[in-house]
């Protein structure tokens, strides 16, 4: 994370989680269910989010889903205006198909994201002595390290 980012600075243009991860489950195409892992990406000279979530498939006329438990989408978004960049289907990780008490939305908030210090720059879900829980790595305006921690 951060290697192969161009500067040292994350440019101002890059959209903040807290200010932007509620809505979009319901509101981008990118996003197929609940957030579970996004991460600040430079790809191709673009400034992006690579946001992780549940597939919650297709019903059938009984109501069924078609969806396996481990469905789920993975979408690059363009980190100024969440812009659909690509999008495509994955298979989660155990961690990311557990359940957790904090949903994405909290865990955003209890990052310690706060404009203008830390900001954060990745949010994974991860099993940590057998409970689902989440990482939140933040990325410091000031000087620029990349702190690590676990909710």
């Amino acid at each position: 994370m951060g290697s192969d980012w161009p500067s040292a600075a994350v440019p101002s243009a890059v959209r903040w989680p807290s200010d932007w991860i509620d809505g979009i489950s319901g509101e981008s195409e990118a996003v197929g269910g609940p957030v579970v892992g996004l991460r600040l990406e430079y790809v191709a000279e673009q400034w992006v989010w690579r946001i992780r979530s549940t597939d919650p498939g297709r019903t059938d006329f009984m109501g069924e889903s078609d969806a396996e438990p481990t469905s789920g989408v993975e979408a690059l978004v363009d980190a100024a205006d969440l812009s659909l960049v690509r999008r495509r289907e994955v298979t989660l990780t155990e961690a990311e198909v557990a359940e957790t008490d904090t949903s994405c939305g909290d865990a955003v908030r209890a990052s310690g994201e706060e404009w203008p210090g830390s900001r954060l720059v990745e949010l994974a879900r991860v099993v940590d002595g057998r409970e689902p829980t989440w990482r939140v790595t933040t990325y410091d305006t000031e000087d620029g390290d990349l702190t690590p921690r676990t909710l």
